[in-house]
Protein backbone atom coordinates (compact mmCIF):
# COMPACT_ATOMS: atom_id res chain seq x y z
CA UNK A 1 0.00 0.00 0.00
CA UNK A 2 1.32 3.46 -0.34
CA UNK A 3 1.79 6.08 1.55
CA UNK A 4 -0.77 8.46 0.43
CA UNK A 5 -3.28 4.93 0.61
CA UNK A 6 -2.19 4.63 4.15
CA UNK A 7 -2.30 8.01 5.08
CA UNK A 8 -6.17 8.21 3.06
CA UNK A 9 -6.85 5.16 4.96
CA UNK A 10 -5.75 6.38 8.77
CA UNK A 11 -8.38 9.47 7.77
CA UNK A 12 -10.90 7.60 6.25
CA UNK A 13 -10.76 5.12 9.84
CA UNK A 14 -10.94 8.15 11.85
CA UNK A 15 -13.36 10.42 10.52
CA UNK A 16 -15.35 9.60 7.43
CA UNK A 17 -18.01 6.92 8.88
CA UNK A 18 -19.65 8.11 11.58
CA UNK A 19 -23.01 5.67 10.95
CA UNK A 20 -25.37 7.91 12.81
CA UNK A 21 -24.58 11.21 10.78
CA UNK A 22 -27.21 12.80 8.95
CA UNK A 23 -25.20 15.26 6.94
CA UNK A 24 -21.49 14.70 6.42
CA UNK A 25 -18.50 16.52 5.73
CA UNK A 26 -15.71 15.66 3.35
CA UNK A 27 -12.93 15.22 5.56
CA UNK A 28 -10.12 14.36 2.75
CA UNK A 29 -8.22 17.62 1.52
CA UNK A 30 -5.38 14.79 0.49
CA UNK A 31 -4.67 14.79 -2.97
CA UNK A 32 -5.46 11.45 -4.75
CA UNK A 33 -8.25 10.53 -2.13
CA UNK A 34 -11.12 13.31 -2.41
CA UNK A 35 -14.94 12.40 -2.41
CA UNK A 36 -17.25 15.03 -2.53
CA UNK A 37 -20.06 16.53 0.13
CA UNK A 38 -22.26 14.63 -2.13
CA UNK A 39 -20.47 10.94 -1.70
CA UNK A 40 -20.12 10.50 1.99
CA UNK A 41 -23.89 10.51 2.41
CA UNK A 42 -24.08 7.52 0.36
CA UNK A 43 -21.37 5.67 1.47
CA UNK A 44 -22.60 6.02 5.00
CA UNK A 45 -26.17 5.11 3.59
CA UNK A 46 -24.75 1.81 2.31
CA UNK A 47 -22.91 0.33 5.35
CA UNK A 48 -26.49 1.44 7.56
CA UNK A 49 -27.87 -2.13 7.18
CA UNK A 50 -24.87 -3.71 8.20
CA UNK A 51 -25.11 -1.56 11.80
CA UNK A 52 -29.21 -1.44 12.29
CA UNK A 53 -29.87 -5.53 11.32
CA UNK A 54 -27.75 -7.97 13.19
CA UNK A 55 -29.25 -10.64 10.88
CA UNK A 56 -27.20 -9.07 7.56
CA UNK A 57 -25.01 -12.31 6.73
CA UNK A 58 -21.53 -12.26 6.55
CA UNK A 59 -20.23 -11.44 2.58
CA UNK A 60 -23.15 -9.34 1.76
CA UNK A 61 -22.27 -6.39 -0.41
CA UNK A 62 -23.83 -2.95 -0.54
CA UNK A 63 -23.08 -0.87 -3.93
CA UNK A 64 -22.96 2.66 -4.00
CA UNK A 65 -22.67 5.40 -6.83
CA UNK A 66 -22.89 9.15 -7.39
CA UNK A 67 -23.44 9.98 -10.82
CA UNK A 68 -22.92 13.42 -9.78
CA UNK A 69 -19.42 12.96 -8.93
CA UNK A 70 -18.40 9.59 -10.87
CA UNK A 71 -17.08 8.10 -7.46
CA UNK A 72 -18.64 4.83 -6.13
CA UNK A 73 -17.66 1.55 -4.71
CA UNK A 74 -18.82 -1.34 -2.42
CA UNK A 75 -18.83 -2.43 1.86
CA UNK A 76 -18.64 -5.64 2.64
CA UNK A 77 -19.59 -7.24 5.77
CA UNK A 78 -16.59 -9.42 5.74
CA UNK A 79 -16.54 -10.50 9.86
CA UNK A 80 -19.05 -10.14 12.93
CA UNK A 81 -16.63 -10.55 16.30
CA UNK A 82 -16.27 -9.75 20.39
CA UNK A 83 -14.07 -7.39 21.93
CA UNK A 84 -14.05 -6.84 25.38
CA UNK A 85 -17.59 -8.05 25.38
CA UNK A 86 -18.39 -6.10 22.59
CA UNK A 87 -20.28 -7.17 19.41
CA UNK A 88 -17.91 -5.35 16.13
CA UNK A 89 -18.32 -5.16 12.95
CA UNK A 90 -15.29 -5.66 10.35
CA UNK A 91 -16.30 -4.03 6.49
CA UNK A 92 -14.09 -3.73 3.35
CA UNK A 93 -14.84 -0.70 1.24
CA UNK A 94 -13.14 -0.94 -1.97
CA UNK A 95 -13.80 3.07 -3.48
CA UNK A 96 -13.05 4.03 -6.89
CA UNK A 97 -12.79 7.62 -7.78
CA UNK A 98 -13.60 9.26 -11.03
CA UNK A 99 -10.14 11.01 -11.21
CA UNK A 100 -7.93 8.34 -10.28
CA UNK A 101 -6.66 5.10 -12.08
CA UNK A 102 -6.71 2.20 -8.87
CA UNK A 103 -9.39 1.69 -6.73
CA UNK A 104 -8.47 2.68 -2.85
CA UNK A 105 -9.43 -0.20 -0.38
CA UNK A 106 -10.51 0.09 2.76
CA UNK A 107 -10.91 -2.11 6.06
CA UNK A 108 -12.23 -0.92 9.62
CA UNK A 109 -13.63 -2.52 12.53
CA UNK A 110 -15.90 -0.90 14.32
CA UNK A 111 -17.48 -2.01 17.67
CA UNK A 112 -20.93 -0.71 19.84
CA UNK A 113 -20.65 0.52 23.23
CA UNK A 114 -22.53 0.48 25.80
CA UNK A 115 -24.81 3.99 24.78
CA UNK A 116 -25.41 2.15 21.93
CA UNK A 117 -22.85 4.05 19.56
CA UNK A 118 -20.26 2.31 16.98
CA UNK A 119 -16.91 3.38 17.45
CA UNK A 120 -13.56 2.48 15.99
CA UNK A 121 -11.89 -0.13 17.31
Amino acid sequence: MTVRRTLSALLFVAVVLPVATAHAINPFGRSGFELTNSDVPLLTEATRPFFEDNTVPVGTVKSWSNAESGNGGTATLIDRFQHKGMPCLRIQHDIKLNKVADPFRFIIDRCRVADGSWKFL
